[in-house]
């Protein structure tokens, strides 16, 4: 029995040597798994035996285990180096025969398969051509064929325009070419991309932005390699003022529109743009006034397309002593000294007032002033009259007239768009009533005649009043002429046909719905467009989730296809069966397969791989243990011997 034990521990520990040999051989093999052997002793007892006193037989090996413990990740210069951080395992296949491995070495073959040193194939989730991971399972593979070309169709521009930025001086001119370009002083400033057409040529799409005289609107003129491909503004739709534009019809080059917090208004495809007439727009008609004077215009009293209209600082009426910072000249001026800004000129209407058919006698001192300016003199008839009051003419700016002749009523105008102020003490020197003087049907005590103002603009730009009193000039607030547009065109250039036996028309959209107008300088924060050129494959990079992506000399990338992974209920189970693969078994179960990082698999690294798991201090120190172990089983056996001996001496 003392031999039978110790040969059996012999045995074992010769089987524990070689386990540990095999861990100690493999130190530096790719995704070896360490394998420990485990001992189960022998007892052999009768049925009813006495286990008290039952002595063992010896020992037997048990099983030698697989320990699938994470193994160090070393770093290597091959993206098809990869290695598993956490459970599971890669999915080869050799003509449709499947294993398991955690060894990443892998290449490509002539035909473009990933493999491994083996030629096994590395199984995974296939792509469509549009690189959309479509869950089928097969042969990964890399293509080595050119990515064809995409003509481009959107480009999205991101930009700030400044909020500061005056219209420019000069008028933008359309129909631009190479050999004519815009001129740089009729725009605010630009912006351009490459954009490709079917074939993949490259073409410059250039962007000109024009600062409208509308409040928080900009133009948007548009050239592809140079030329104006910016569609013709749309003729006036029929009818009476205010009309709606028909549904997709531009009434002006592109426009964008921002709001009062610098975000861009999206288009409205419900509220088209109005037409609101030519105009010109006029102030109130002239008629009599008690008041004496005109209010002088303050800030926010009037503005035109959201610009303030101060008090003119480039001239006033100084002659006109009754009203000179109010009257029509000193309104106009206000007006004109920004019209860069608005976009509006204003003209005068002469003042005209009928002073009917007076006969008086002598003027003196105090009894009739016209703007402030006394007419003195004798007046029997109304040709005596005329002459006075044109005597005063370079000092009032009114003529008087008598269109119809002789015994007709005097009319006087101021030329200059004044405002004509009369003024009576209700009698003359020779006690006549002045209630003879029949102003327009008024009495003229103390009356003023009002100038009107005419606002035009050109292009059918919008004239839209408002202020906190735009009556103080006499306008009507609201939309007044021009086209009024409160959202963003939709920029879409639908006909462009690219040189060089490319596909056309090739329709190109334009987005800014993600810029905005801030009072910071015009800048560019993102431009991109979704065409490219044909591109050759470059490089491949494979990510933690396994997806291998191609990348091209065209700076495009396009996923080729998604590494799966497998994972067991009993990876013990697994059968190994070299070359650091194993094959599944009925104890460990059907493979899970999954994306990595996915349940509980593990994640992927590229361009490294996993080392065996095997701790070589402790080897040395299990091979040390096995060693003394079979030195003592022999020493047993050597005793056994003696033992034996003597009994057989025995005589």
């Amino acid at each position: 029995m003392t031999l039978n034990s110790a040969l059996s521990g012999l045995k074992a520990t010769s089987n524990e040597l070689s386990v540990v040999s095999n861990n100690i051989a493999n130190v530096s093999t790719t995704g070896f798994k360490e394998s420990r052997a485990e001992f189960a002793d022998i007892y052999a007892n009768s049925a009813f035996g006495v286990a008290g006193s039952a002595i063992g037989s010896g020992v037997v090996l048990a099983s030698v285990s697989q320990q699938f413990s994470q193994g160090q990740i070393e770093f290597t210069n091959n993206n098809l180096d990869l290695s598993i951080s956490g459970q599971g395992f890669f999915i080869l296949s050799n003509n449709g025969a499947i294993s398991f491995t955690r060894a990443g070495a892998f290449g490509v073959d002539k035909n473009g398969f990933i493999v491994n040193n083996l030629d096994h194939r590395l199984q995974g989730y296939l792509a469509d051509n549009s690189g959309n991971i479509t869950g089928a399972q097969g042969d990964l593979r890399l293509s080595n064929a050119n990515l064809p070309p995409l003509a481009t169709s959107a480009v999205n521009v991101n930009v700030n325009f400044d909020a500061t930025a005056v219209p420019p001086t000069t008028a933008f001119t359309a129909g631009f070419t190479p050999a004519m370009p815009p001129d740089p002083t009729s725009f605010n400033t630009s912006t351009s991309t490459t954009i490709y057409d079917s074939l993949g040529n490259s073409h410059v799409i250039t962007s000109y932005f024009v600062k409208a005289h509308e409040q928080n609107t900009w133009r948007v003129y548009v050239g592809i390699d140079g030329i104006d491909v910016t569609p013709a503004a749309a003729p006036t739709p029929a009818g009476p003022p205010p009309v709606q534009y028909p549904s997709g019809e531009l009434p002006a080059p592109y426009t964008i529109v921002f709001d009062t917090s610098g975000s861009y208004v999206a288009n409205n495809p419900i509220n088209h743009p109005t037409y609101y007439g030519p105009g010109p727009v006029v102030s109130t008609s002239p008629g009599l006034v008690t008041s004496g004077t005109l209010s002088t215009l303050s800030l926010n009293d009037l503005n035109i397309n959201g610009v303030p209209i101060a008090a003119s600082s480039i001239t006033s009426d100084i002659v006109s002593t009754t009203d000179n910072a109010a009257s029509a000249i000193s309104i106009v001026a206000a007006i004109n000294q920004n019209t860069q800004l608005h976009g509006a000129t204003a003209t005068i209407n002469p003042t005209v007032l009928n002073l009917g058919v007076p006969a008086f006698g002598n003027f003196v001192a105090g009894d009739f002033t016209i703007n402030s300016a006394q007419i003195i003199g004798a007046s029997a008839n109304p040709a005596q009259l005329m002459g006075l009051i044109n005597a005063q003419t370079p000092t009032t700016g009114v003529i008087a007239t008598q269109p119809g002749g002789a015994g007709t009523d005097i009319i006087l105008t101021a030329n200059d768009g004044r405002n004509i102020q009369v003024m009576t003490t209700g009698t003359t020197a020779s006690g006549a009533d002045f209630t003879n003087f029949d102003i327009n049907g008024g009495v003229a005590l103390n009356e003023v005649e009002r100038g009107t103002v005419n606002l035009a603009t050109t292009n059918n730009q919008a004239i839209i009043i408002a202020g906190n009193n735009p009556n103080s000039a006499g306008f009507v607030a609201g939309p007044q002429a021009g086209i009024v547009q409160t959202s963003s065109d939709l920029i879409n250039i639908p006909s462009w046909l690219p040189t060089g036996g490319a596909a056309g028309p090739q329709p190109v959209a334009i987005d800014f719905s993600s810029s905005t107008q801030y009072g910071a300088p015009f800048s560019v924060l993102a431009l991109n467009q979704n065409g490219y050129s044909t591109g050759r494959l470059s490089g491949v990079d494979i990510d933690s989730s396994g997806i291998i992506l191609a990348k091209y000399s065209n700076g495009q990338s396009l996923a080729l296809g998604e590494v799966a992974l497998a994972n067991f209920g009993n990876v013990q189970g697994l059968s190994p069966v070299g070359n650091t693969t194993w094959v599944d078994t009925f104890a460990s179960g059907t493979a899970l397969i999954g994306e990595p990082g996915t349940a509980d698999l593990g994640v992927i690294q590229s361009g490294a791989l996993e080392g065996a798991n095997v701790e070589l201090t402790d080897e040395l120190v299990k091979l040390i243990l096995a060693q003394r172990n079979f030195q003592a089983n022999a020493q047993s056996i050597k005793t056994a011997d003696a033992i034996t001996q003597t009994i057989i001496n025995i005589r």
